[in-house]
């Protein structure tokens, strides 16, 4: 069948000056692009391929207006899908003596592209009819790794809503969110189908939420997650007061990933969460592309050795009872003991990265200008292979330090 790109004779007009990217000839190409004739189930299915088709080129579409028999929006008979830059956007006026408003700038141009279906009445007035198409637009189309920043494709689901409410009830920051989402999901930083803005902007409606309702604790969260998915693992313990003491949870697809990718894991144990003042450990491996993968998160009210072996046995409990074998984490002494006690056939092993973090609080106010200096050679120090050349830079370093505390 033709695949003609604007719409019907006398039902479509395109605009003097047009503008098509790349990505929109790329796509045209394809089966995904719309064309006069085409026929769908539900006005829904044809919103979802017009989407689809607008994302691969390079703008969005919103819903625009809609007519019928007995008159717009009755006895629905055609539909039109229009860009989000269609239409303009009037000035807002100003009324003597009332209170400004600011005119913020508006996306919309008049663009014209759009898509319109309509019921045909020859299949008993059940199916949708692709009338008219247009894929003229008098703007610039965004690139693919711009297009994803657009609203309409900023979406945060049911279960990373759900993800981030425990994470903000756990007093974990946004960036630190953003961070173990993005390890859960294995995709580069960034690449999330959302914002840091999108995620501020949910707490806060949460938040307004828990104002009008009764508060809703983090326990009580991760028990609404499990009554949603039966999968979802949590674990706690109350102190003396029936306060949360220490609470881990894992999700199924971090333990479907520790499964496969659990050979060597990450005990990131740095951070202390000085909103609730509990220490915030996270479990990370490494998947068959080189990207981090998260496994569990886990709360600590105390560092302490009891804390530690609560938390990694709980974990393993998690893991189906498969331990790692091998398993890196800080210097911390009490983690040290509690992974020879739990994990006694794992073998354990510093990590530099989690280390080098804290060099910046450490070694800063002592070495000041020189800090800089010295983190350059220690990181050339680390990537040496000759012995030799190791221990005497060592010993120099070593040297630098002695003083600088002795000053």
């Amino acid at each position: 069948m033709e695949r003609p790109s604007s719409g019907e004779e006398g039902e479509g007009d395109s605009p003097n000056e047009t503008r098509i990217s790349p990505e929109t000839a790329a796509a045209e190409a394809d089966d995904s692009v719309p064309y006069i004739g085409q026929r769908f189930l539900t006005h829904e299915a044809a919103y979802e391929l017009y989407s689809g088709f607008a994302k691969q080129c390079g703008f969005s579409i919103r819903r625009h207006r809609t007519e019928g028999k007995d008159g717009v929006g009755k006895g629905l008979t055609r539909r039109y899908f229009v860009c989000h830059r269609a239409g303009n956007t009037p000035a807002k006026p100003f009324d003597d003596g009332a209170k400004q408003q600011r005119n913020r700038k508006s996306s919309r141009c008049g663009c014209q592209a759009y898509l319109r279906i309509g019921r045909d009445a020859g299949a008993g007035g059940l199916e949708w009819r692709v009338t008219g198409f247009s894929n003229y637009h008098n703007h610039e189309l965004l690139r693919q790794d711009e297009v994803r920043f657009l609203p309409a494709y900023r979406v945060i689901s049911e279960s990373d809503r759900d993800r981030i409410l425990v994470f903000a009830k756990s007093g974990i920051t946004v960036q630190q969110m953003m961070r173990i989402m993005e390890l859960e999901k294995c995709v580069q930083p960034g690449s999330l189908p959302f914002t840091e803005k999108d995620v501020r902007n949910l707490i806060q409606s949460f938040r307004r939420f828990e104002q009008e309702e009764e508060s809703v604790d983090l326990l009580q969260m991760c028990r609404n997650v499990k009554e949603k998915d039966p999968n979802f693992k949590y674990d706690f313990t109350k102190d003396a007061n029936n306060c949360v003491e220490n609470i881990a949870w894992s999700y199924a697809s971090s333990i479907q990933s520790y499964e496969v990718f659990g050979d060597a894991v990450v005990f990131d144990t740095i951070h202390r969460l000085t909103s609730i003042d509990m220490t915030l450990g996270i479990w990370i491996g490494m998947n068959n592309h080189g990207m981090p993968c998260f496994f569990s998160c886990v709360l600590l009210r105390e560092g302490n050795l009891q804390s530690f072996t609560w938390a990694l046995q709980v974990f393993l409990n998690f893991m189906n009872r498969k331990a790692p074998q091998t398993i890196l984490t800080d210097q911390n002494m009490y983690l040290k003991e509690a992974v020879q006690k739990e994990l006694p056939n794992t073998k354990h092993a510093l990590s530099i990265g989690l280390i080098a973090s804290r060099f910046l609080s450490w070694f800063n106010a002592v070495l000041g200008r020189h800090y800089n200096d010295w983190e350059n050679e220690f990181y050339r120090l680390h990537n040496m292979e000759s012995t030799m050349d190791f221990d005497l830079g060592w010993s120099d370093m070593g040297w630098l330090l002695c003083r600088e505390f002795q000053k």
